[in-house]
């Protein structure tokens, strides 16, 4: 079952990210293997993932997230951004953040949905040159 799931989860790094770097695929599998995975499913097919970190009681991160291309707009980025946030508020986080490229409509648009908003903005931030944003969402009590 891991061996199909680093499959997956490298095949669709490759799809989402490599427009950013052309260390995608290796570097989303490094993540995986350090950091907590959520794989999303929808008719028992593999459609999405998010790895998250974080440190109980202060600041839990998304390390990457992406939805294979012909899933999107369905709901299932906003179902794995619940899910993260449901387990950094069970470990008492204090505070979300997560980066994304400033050219990705679609995630800016969830992330601010999702209550997140933008802190800074970093150009030249990814390998091929792209600018990122940095987002924070602050947990209340």
């Amino acid at each position: 079952m891991r061996a199909r799931r680093e499959e997956f989860i490298a095949l669709l790094s490759h799809e989402a990210f490599d427009e950013f770097t052309p260390r995608a695929v290796s570097h989303t599998l490094e993540m995986v293997q350090r950091f907590h995975t959520l794989v999303a499913l929808r008719g028992g097919h593999r459609v999405g993932f998010l790895t998250l970190s974080g440190r109980p009681g202060d600041v839990f991160v998304v390390q990457a997230i992406a939805i294979s291309a012909r899933h999107r707009g369905r709901g299932i980025g906003h179902r794995l951004m619940q899910a993260f946030e449901s387990i950094a508020r069970a470990q008492r986080a204090q505070q979300l953040e997560l980066c994304t490229a400033d050219c990705n409509l679609a995630a800016l648009d969830l992330f601010l949905k999702r209550g997140f908003r933008i802190v800074r903005r970093r150009e030249r931030f990814y390998d091929r040159g792209q600018a990122a944003c940095i987002l924070v969402k602050r947990l209340s009590d």
